[in-house]
């Protein structure tokens, strides 16, 4: 009996490293990027701007590993680590903004309990 594999999100989502490495180039016409995973070798892509460029990156990555229009967005999207990096930081501020502005409406002064994390810098 021939167990037939269910193609969901999941299943897709499993197919995709934790992680990539890529080589990016800057030329006159934009930039040219080379992902050095062993999985994608041979796999390139170029674009105007940098963020044209991440953008091809990941779409090369999904066209490498057949995943379907309709799962990429819910599957995820590489960011360099210095970006990912700047958007945690700017989530919490803006959530510890909001929590101030909230709590100043209600009362002149605030305890808070502050616990160590990884997200913030």
């Amino acid at each position: 009996m021939v167990k037939i594999m269910k193609k969901d999100l999941n299943y897709f989502k499993k197919l995709l490293p934790k992680k990539l490495t890529v080589e990016i180039h800057k030329t006159k016409e934009g930039f040219w990027a080379k992902i050095k995973n062993k999985e994608f070798s041979n796999c390139y892509t170029q674009a105007n701007s940098f963020c044209e460029l991440i953008k091809m990156v990941n779409d090369a990555i999904y066209t490498h590993l057949d995943i379907p229009v309709k799962f990429r967005k819910k599957s995820g999207f590489y960011l360099p680590d210095f970006i990912t990096e700047e958007l945690k930081r700017k989530h919490w501020e803006d959530v510890f903004s909001n929590i101030i502005k909230k709590e100043r409406l209600q009362k002149d002064s605030a305890v808070f309990q502050l616990n160590s994390s990884k997200l913030c810098v």
